[in-house]
């Protein structure tokens, strides 16, 4: 006989995780507390992942499988590759708008760190990351955005580099909203490669 189907899919519960890691912290992010926001008992989501650690990996590995969806998205908005990948990657910190909900999931990355499991769902994602940022600015070459000669590997780890280092500038003194800083930075490091000769490009800003 089939199972009873799920009364709450994964998705809803993952996007309870993520919002308890931003608000509370890894720390708060218990079995109890995550089924208390999608209307489950602490039993059942232990019936479904084992732990609060099962829980996690779970989230980590779903977290790493969404990057080609944020570019995928950003994609679709923009048809220039350049703003394209700046959206995407400004994109990505999701619901992180104050320095305590950076703080609360640079908690998490510590997890990521010294856990295995955790580790190697944080390693996929980050080399995805790169790939997807990469793939968009070959494009980007290909259509005279980007100079001639450009490197899409090289330039994409310069981009995500920016993209760590900004969120950590931002949360010890930057200006604005992390989306601003980020995206500032990101254009900065990406000024040098563009073409000049790209007859209609966008102008050197970009936003929603």
């Amino acid at each position: 006989m089939a199972g009873r189907p799920r009364s709450v899919d994964d998705e809803v519960i993952f996007d309870a995780v993520a919002s308890v890691v931003t608000e509370e912290g890894p720390g708060g992010a218990t079995l109890a507390a995550v089924a208390a926001r999608v209307g489950l008992s602490g039993p059942a989501l232990t019936q479904r992942f084992g732990s609060k650690r099962g829980l996690l990996v779970a989230f980590a590995a779903k977290a790493a499988s969404r990057v080609p969806e944020v570019f995928s998205r950003a994609k679709a908005v923009h048809d220039d590759p350049v703003t394209a990948v700046v959206e995407a990657l400004v994109a990505m910190p999701g619901r992180v708008t104050s320095r305590e909900h950076l703080a609360n999931n640079l908690a998490l990355l510590q997890m990521d760190l010294t856990d295995p499991d955790l580790r190697e769902h944080a390693v996929f994602q980050s080399r995805s990351l790169r790939v997807q940022t990469a793939v968009l600015l070959s494009e980007a070459v290909q259509v005279g955005r980007l100079a001639d000669g450009t490197s899409p590997e090289a330039l994409a780890m310069d981009l995500y580099t920016t993209y760590s280092g900004a969120m950590l500038t931002w949360a010890i003194d930057g200006e604005g909203t992390l989306e601003e800083w980020m995206r500032s930075n990101l254009l900065r490091t990406l000024a040098p490669h563009l073409s000049g000769s790209a007859s209609g490009s966008p102008p050197l800003t970009t936003g929603p």
